[in-house]
This record gives structure tokens, C-alpha cells and sequence, in this order.
């Protein structure tokens, strides 16, 4: 496969909802559209508590064969991306703007909806063949190589295998009725099904980072554009969208083109499923799990002011600023 050369990039979709400009335009369009806010629109998904620069931050300390960083956002800027940034550091991230990668559907704008964001994050211009796409709320917790994501000629993937969801009469009537929900399992299995429909499972993979080729999403769009418009065609989160990740990952399993791993681990802490003493614990616990390398603190901003400044400090030890990352230092 001549796709494979040594660049890979990595592509994070990043909001700060706490912005009045980004919130007037999704006000704007709330009123226009909705009675009330519906949870595809729940603050927690556009909060911004900092994660980005951490998330930065440990790329480029524990994965510095990373070639370009490109973050995807709608009019703005990251706090860490001031001027006083070293050059060394600024040539190494990019602002992607929406209107850059939905450049000739323009008419799809503005979304709020990571879905259709991510129908269009491999028209970012001059993005590598190879690249990782992962989350703000993410980050590498120790030295990861190349190999981790790309061997060889295949894409390492990692999930567990779960049977696909099909369509019934009561989900039917539960669509019909608008009471259908957006679930990360539905999405990664309709993605699975534009692949293989014939299929009775997918690979369900977790919120981890993940290793994508540009070509398999761009000839897939090719083949099937009316798919992927569609797809991101919602401002907002909705029941029929499928995960384009999960669509380029089914396509490499159908070519033959990958490998399933179970290493290395990752830690996924969520406050909606643990008490912030159990968070805490898991992290203090984290120096000590040598084959754990990525961390997830989903839906910061919920986990409240205790849990937050031991996070603070925790990634401020163990990883970092963008500049000391790199061994700049602001001052």
C-alpha cells in the first residue's frame, strides 16, 4: 500500500461552549428548532475545563514522532495558543476551522454534533495518510510508538465484538415518536452495517485514541456521498447518524487491512458512573499500571471542585504544559 508513509498526524475536535459567540449560535439555532433543550445540546458537551491543552500537551511529550496536531473548531482558539507560544511548538498545531473541511456544503453549518464533524474530518487540508483522531478529554500517559496504531501495512484496532443492533417495532415506533436515543452503541453499529449489513456484529471500540487511513474514509465518501451529507447534515446529535470512525474501521476489517489488539490499556473515568473519591483513587493508582497508556475523563466539568483540582494537579505533574512538554518554558 503505497498510503503508508512514516507522517501521522492527530485530529481533535475541540468547543468551548463558555464562549458567548459559539453559545449565541447554539441558542440561535435552539430557538429556531427546539421547544426545549434536548440532551444532544447538554452543556457538558461543549465544556471546555482545559482538558485540550493537556491533551496537547501529551502528544507531543509522549509521542513526538507526531508530525502535525490539527485541532477542528468552530472560531476559536485555545487558551494555551497565545502569542507568547514558541514557534518550535506553533508550526506543530493547526486551527481547523468548520468551514474548512465543509468547505462546499457550507449550507450544513453551523453544527454542534461531533458525528458530523467527524463525516468531514478527512477533507482537512493537507492531512497526513495516517493519522490518529482522539478526543479532547484524552490523553497519552507514558512513551507510545508508532507501531501502537499502524503496523506494517495494517491499522491496529482495539474493541470488543457485540452483536449488531437491528431495527424493531418498538424501536421503529420509538423513532416514529421522536423518542429514539443517540447512543455511542447504535452509532458504531449503524457505521459497522454501511459496511457490512449483512453482518450480525461490529467492533465496538472504546474512547480511546484511534488510528484512521484518510483514503479509506475519502473513497468510502466517494462511493457513497449521499451517506456521509447526510450524516452530517444534524446541528445536533441524532438517532440515525452512524460513527464514521466505526465505518473506516469496518472497512479495514472487510480489506483484510488490520489487527486487533488488546494492548496497551487505557483508563475511561466518568462521574456519572464513579464517586469522585473513586476517580481519585484510580488515578493515584495510574503511575503504578505499566500497561495502561491512554486516560479519559469524560464530562469533566460534572465531576466536581475536589475532583477537579486533584486532576489538576495530577496532569500538571504527570504530564504537563504544551511548552514544558517540549521543554520550553514561558518565561
Amino acid at each position: 500500500m503505497s498510503g503508508f508513509s512514516d507522517e501521522i498526524d492527530v485530529v481533535i475536535p475541540w468547543v468551548d461552549g463558555s464562549d458567548p459567540k459559539h453559545a449565541g449560535k447554539l441558542q440561535a439555532y435552539l430557538g429556531k428548532e427546539h421547544t426545549k433543550t434536548p440532551k444532544s445540546a447538554k452543556p457538558t458537551r461543549y465544556s471546555d475545563m482545559g482538558e485540550i491543552e493537556f491533551c496537547v500537551a501529551s502528544v507531543l511529550r509522549f509521542a513526538p514522532w507526531v508530525r502535525k496536531i490539527f485541532i477542528v473548531t468552530d472560531n476559536q482558539r485555545p487558551d494555551f495558543m497565545d502569542d507568547n507560544l514558541p514557534q518550535a511548538i506553533r508550526d506543530r498545531i493547526i486551527l481547523i476551522d468548520h468551514v474548512d473541511i465543509f468547505k462546499g456544503y457550507e449550507s450544513l453549518l453551523p453544527v454542534f454534533n461531533s458525528l458530523a464533524i467527524e463525516s468531514m474530518i478527512w477533507r482537512i487540508p493537507g492531512l497526513a495518510e495516517k493519522f490518529i483522531y482522539m478526543n479532547d478529554d484524552l490523553a497519552f500517559l507514558k512513551p507510545t510508538g508508532k507501531e501502537v496504531f499502524f503496523k506494517e501495512e495494517k491499522v491496529v484496532l482495539r474493541g470488543k465484538w457485540q452483536p449488531l443492533i437491528r431495527s424493531t417495532v418498538s424501536r421503529q415506533v420509538k423513532e416514529r415518536l421522536g423518542m429514539a436515543r443517540a447512543t455511542n452503541r447504535l452509532a458504531q453499529s449503524r457505521g459497522a452495517a454501511l459496511v457490512a449489513p449483512e453482518a450480525n456484529r461490529f467492533l465496538a471500540a472504546g474512547h480511546i485514541p484511534h488510528p484512521v487511513r484518510k483514503s479509506t474514509l475519502e473513497k468510502f465518501f466517494i462511493r457513497h456521498p449521499e451517506r456521509f451529507i447526510e450524516n452530517a447534515s444534524h446541528p445536533l446529535r441524532h438517532y440515525s447518524q452512524f460513527w464514521p470512525i466505526a465505518v473506516a474501521n469496518h472497512l479495514e476489517i472487510e480489506q483484510s487491512s488490520f489487527e486487533i489488539s488488546d494492548s496497551p490499556k487505557d483508563l475511561y473515568l466518568s462521574p456519572n458512573k464513579q464517586t469522585p473519591d473513586q476517580m481519585i483513587s484510580a488515578l493515584n493508582e495510574l503511575p503504578g499500571r505499566a500497561e495502561c497508556h491512554f486516560l479519559c475523563v469524560q464530562s469533566l466539568d460534572e465531576a466536581g471542585d475536589l475532583f477537579y483540582r486533584h486532576w489538576r494537579d495530577w496532569v500538571t505533574e504527570n504530564i504537563g504544559s504544551v511548552c514544558s512538554s517540549l521543554g520550553h518554558d514561558r518565561s
